[in-house]
């Protein structure tokens, strides 16, 4: 039989899921008390229990959120050896569109940013972090002399073409992977004809 504290994390997390969900589908300033309780299967009264606003429900929820899908990404990508650490970039942000849950939470919570100084530090905390982990593997895996910095570069050019593939969902067919490996300090593989190996396969990774 659960405990109550184990009832309590319990509930907290499906609060915590059904508010992303629900940020998803109806947008940040959206979502309500009653909305995250009825899809979550509890009495309201428990959502001001685990969490002193709607707000902080939300700021919470997405900032979670936002650090599981990171931690994927990074786990799988900063293993790999030189330019495929940055083709496996390109690969996991491919999946990001308009109709993606994640990336419209993602997109909801940039906004929201703007108008809560907690979730722009939560935020900011993560972006920080992602930096130093992608500069740590730029010290380790590329011949760049400067490596915080083409960190911030690499990690602000891939926010960037998320966000631009979002407006324009054109650039998806658009090959960025050579501009990338030089942004990063790293050479494209050469084939024996002397084409790259993006060339020489038609086209970047598949998925």
């Amino acid at each position: 039989m659960a405990t109550s504290v184990e009832q309590g994390r319990e509930t907290r997390a499906r609060l915590m899921a059904a508010a992303v969900d629900l940020v998803a589908e109806h947008g940040w300033g959206e979502v309500t008390t009653r909305m995250v309780a009825d899809r979550a299967g509890v009495r309201p009264g428990l959502v001001h229990y685990h969490f002193a606003s709607v707000t902080d429900l939300l700021i919470d929820a997405s900032v979670q959120a936002a650090r599981r899908e990171y931690e994927s990404v990074m786990a799988g990508v900063m293993a790999l050896p030189g330019p495929e650490a940055m083709r496996g970039m390109l690969a996991a942000i491919a999946a990001y569109t308009t109709i993606d849950p994640t990336t419209v939470v993602m997109t909801e919570m940039m906004l929201a940013a703007t108008r809560h100084e907690r979730l722009r530090a939560e935020l900011g905390g993560l972006v920080a972090e992602a930096r130093t982990v992608l500069a740590r593997w730029f010290r380790d895996n590329s011949a760049v002399a400067d490596p915080e910095v083409t960190a911030a570069v690499v990690v602000a050019l891939l926010d960037g073409l998320i966000l631009h593939r979002l407006i324009d969902s054109s650039l998806g067919a658009v090959d960025v992977t050579g501009p990338l490996l030089r942004a990063a300090g790293l050479t494209e593989c050469r084939t024996s004809e002397g084409k790259s190996d993006e060339q020489a396969g038609g086209g970047g990774p598949g998925r």
